[in-house]
């Protein structure tokens, strides 16, 4: 009582008496009826507004509620039995969705949880019909950051196979690998240009787990394939508050599916399709869970496989015959299963486990003068095949306890990735000098010079936190601590492909690493009214880093890593601190106005120490960078929500950023602190609903990417100001963006059709780049960045109640230019280059099972 009439005075002092008001009960009892008329009685009764989809109301009877009883408590008593749950947004508004996502009633609306599925977002989706009660007119819910979701059915609608091809989907995301280096590796992602060459500036999750990259390693990021997930989720931005280390560009979170305590439900799936001028590619994958104690204990489980046909020849770059057709042909599996158990009304747990493997035979990188895309002619001269095989296993266990007015909320997992892959190290110059033909080009087979890297990674990661349950409190908060231990094991015979471009490579490494976080967040909501709510975080971690590392001229050359007589020990220490501000205004349900700073940041770490491969002198390690983001944004539902509009203006400043450098003549490299780097830009996506069967979406991205200091290292130049950050081929793209329209025709009988085409279109990087200067460590003037790209695609789906039947059309214009162009070394005359997929047509049946 005594912290309402405090909280009364307060508001009172800033003119809002309205919300001087302890949350309303139920002064009447709702008796048993249908559950929509019930929610509407509710909303009448308590005056606060209920955001559903009329569709999970529909048929669904309610066993009514008490007078007397709490806003929580009556719609606890509403929904039960019905598989429903609710959310609270804010203080006076409430979303009712399908219980598929296991967690308990009545969670605070806090960034930590996962957040619900928007109906507005950033990426291409459908705009839902909503019921809104205590309001005039249906809105969508906003969320006052930039974020896109993909949603189960986006996925489906798209072909969304894996994280490349979200990349390509959701404009503002950069994915792209050095095509130079085999299959599955060095492979880079980037959100709003913050590029570092190796992902390490963009955050993976799988739920609330962490995938961490290691910024020393060949081996690209982890990340999980797409089937049967609920949604997954691109927050724009720097997030260090509540995601810590790595999350400066922004976080990328593939949110799974999770078991259902009520209803029975699943699908199985096949597809097929043929890609001009390539193999066949065909899938088959099943998902399904319900209730074994309705309401009690519940699961899920999925298991899918794929094999992707291949579309590039290896040839004989000797007489030109083809040794393996279409050899970047890959397979993938994956499996999940995970359990909730509900002992109370208070508590779940939720135990998974799962697991997957992608199996390349071979890259899709081609010799460019041995291939003409125009013609279906694409050839790769390498003598050896470049397999890689890439797999990992996860198994957590999430908690959720509700405690009077408070929400104990704890995951525990435990990540294992083991990779391997063969380089064919062929073409290097070093071996082959003198040559005619140039000292990239092999004389015969007998030259051929495999190259083994391999790694395994563990990671244990422990994340706790504590809520206040209440969501109509003045202040909603969240404080938290989390646990993450890395260990990786690699060997590998020569340096990755960022280190190498001043010279040939000469040696071998081996490295044994473990890194250390600890981390205490908190995050607190202040309701200042009914409109204006004000946010402000702050995360402080420690990290703690030993590595041990093994370099020699050569592989034979390499002492067994637990030999403690050779090699270079390094430790760290640093303790960053990241802040973050958000104020958001709501005039009403139908527009969201927010403004926000925010502060990402990336952990130090050792430098491999050159050694006998390059005897000089190398700096031990290198210290943490940060990135500092304001940004401002609106979200707004216009001409009763048949209009959708988001928008967000962004500028970010990189200081003491993390920059690479190569060694001439060596191969190798290290990384130092300098400079200042700036990224600057925009997105926007409207949604329109032209007509009850005609829908147009359009996302655009812009993202301005440069260095602000010129950075010397001696009397050459490592990054000049003004030059575009990255390094070729590895530049983003400027413009991005994804236009659709989509056309629905609804049947009797619960039978639809639709046809959906769109665009997804990169413009070309026009530079400048610090390879075209003379001057720089690295001059190599006959790179370039990918041209200005469009991809044009279509889908159409017959729909059943309990089957639906796609046929689509990938690239249809078999769209193929030279992507991610670029030689070895600097003064190589042999390019490699990747191409899009050549036009694909393919056929996908789904049967589903249950209630849906």
């Amino acid at each position: 009582m005594r912290a309402t009439i405090l909280r009364c005075g307060l508001l009172l002092s800033l003119a809002w008496p309205a919300w001087c008001q302890a949350p309303a009960a139920l002064r009447q009892n709702i008796a048993p009826q249908s559950l929509a008329v019930a929610l509407a009685e509710y909303a009448r009764q308590t005056g606060l507004q209920l955001f559903y989809v009329s569709d999970v109301v529909a048929g669904k009877q309610s066993s009514g509620a008490h007078a007397g009883s709490t806003a929580r408590a009556a719609l606890d008593q509403l929904l039960r039995g019905t598989g429903l749950r609710y959310e609270f947004l804010n203080g006076r508004s409430v979303r009712i969705v399908i219980d598929n996502a296991g967690a308990a009633p009545a969670s605070a609306p806090k960034r930590d949880d996962a957040p619900p599925p928007q109906v507005h977002s950033q990426t291409p989706i459908s705009l839902d019909q909503i019921v809104v009660s205590a309001s005039p007119t249906p809105a969508p819910t906003f969320v006052a950051l930039s974020r896109a979701v993909v949603t189960a059915d986006g996925i489906e609608q798209f072909g969304v196979k894996d994280l490349a091809a979200l990349a390509r989907l959701v404009p503002g995301i950069e994915f792209d690998s050095y095509p130079d280096y085999g299959a599955g590796i060095e492979t880079n992602i980037a959100i709003r240009g913050i590029n570092a060459r190796d992902g390490s500036t963009t955050a993976i999750y799988i739920d609330d787990v962490p995938v961490p990259g290691d910024r020393l390693s060949s081996f690209g990021r982890a990340a999980p394939l797409t089937f049967d997930l609920e949604r997954v989720e691109v927050l724009r931005g720097p997030q260090g508050v509540l995601f810590g280390e790595g999350a400066q560009g922004g976080v990328v979170r593939f949110i799974t599916m999770q078991p259902d305590l009520n209803v029975f439900q699943g699908y199985t799936e096949a597809e097929a399709s043929f890609t001009q001028g390539g193999s066949p590619s065909y899938e088959l994958g099943a998902a399904f869970g319900g209730p074994v104690i309705p309401g009690v204990v519940g699961f899920r489980a999925s298991a899918w496989s794929r094999h992707e046909g291949g579309y590039v020849d290896r040839i004989d770059p000797f007489n030109g015959a083809t040794v393996d057709p279409d050899a970047n042909r890959a397979n993938s599996d994956a499996f999940r299963i995970a359990a909730t158990i509900a002992p109370s009304h208070d508590l779940r747990l939720t135990p998974s486990v799962e697991y997957q493997t992608v199996r390349v035979h071979d890259t899709s990188t081609f010799y460019t003068y041995l291939s003409n895309p125009a013609d279906g002619v694409l050839q790769n001269g390498k003598l050896l095949a470049q397999s890689d095989s890439d797999s990992h296993s996860l198994a957590s266990l999430k908690a959720s306890w509700d405690v009077g007015e408070y929400r104990i909320r704890n995951v525990s997992a435990y990540f294992r990735r083991d990779a391997a892959a063969i380089f064919d190290n062929t073409n290097d110059s070093f071996w082959f000098w003198p040559n005619p033909l140039g000292p990239e080009f092999p004389l015969s087979y007998s030259d051929a010079k495999p190259e083994h890297l391999t790694l395994v990674q563990n990671v244990w990661s422990e994340r706790l936190s504590l809520s206040n349950a209440d969501p109509t409190a003045f202040v909603t908060w969240l404080i938290g601590t989390d646990y993450e231990r890395a260990h990786y094991i690699e060997k590998q015979d020569l340096a990755t492909s960022a280190l190498s471009d001043g010279g040939e490579i000469r040696g071998a490494e081996a490295a044994d690493r473990s890194t250390t976080q600890v981390g205490i967040y908190g995050e607190a909501d202040v309701h200042f009214t009914a409109r204006l709510t004000g946010s402000l975080g702050l995360r402080a971690e420690e990290e703690t880093y030993d590595s041990r590392q093994l370099l020699a001229a050569s592989a034979a050359n390499l002492p067994p890593l637990s030999s403690a007589n050779h090699g270079f020990l390094a430790e760290g220490h640093r303790m960053p601190v990241a802040p973050s501000v958000v104020m958001s205004f709501q005039p009403d349900e139908h527009d969201l106005f927010y403004g926000s700073v925010a502060k990402g940041y990336r952990a130090g770490g050792p430098n491999p120490q050159l050694g006998v491969a390059c005897p000089i002198p190398t700096p031990a390690s290198y210290g943490p960078d940060s990135l500092w983001s304001i940004e401002v944004g609106s979200k707004s539902s216009l001409l009763d929500n048949r209009l959708q509009i988001d928008s967000s203006v962004f500028y970010m400043r990189w200081l003491s950023r993390q920059i690479q450098i190569p060694v001439p003549g060596c191969g190798y490299g290290y990384t130092i602190n300098a400079g200042v780097a700036r990224s600057d830009g925009f997105e926007l996506a409207l949604q329109a609903a032209l007509s009850n069967r005609l829908t147009a979406k359009l996302t655009v991205a812009f993202a301005n990417a440069r260095y602000l200091q010129t950075v010397f290292e001696g009397t050459q130049v490592v990054a000049a100001r003004g030059d575009t950050l990255g390094a070729l081929p590895l530049v983003p793209s400027p413009w991005s963006s994804t236009p659709s329209l989509e056309y629905r025709i609804a049947k009797s009988g619960g039978v639809t059709f639709s046809a959906t085409v769109w665009d997804v279109f990169h413009s070309r990087n026009p530079g400048p780049f610090t390879t075209d200067n003379p001057n720089a460590v690295v001059f190599a003037p006959d790179r370039r960045a990918d041209p200005a790209t469009n991809m044009l695609n279509f889908s159409a789906v017959a729909a059943w109640p309990r089957f639906d039947l796609s046929f689509f059309l990938n690239n249809a214009l078999s769209s193929q230019p030279f992507l991610q162009y670029r030689n070895r070394v600097p003064t190589d005359t042999l390019f490699y280059a990747t191409t899009f997929r050549p036009r694909t047509m393919g056929l996908r049946a789904q049967w589903r099972i249950g209630s849906n």
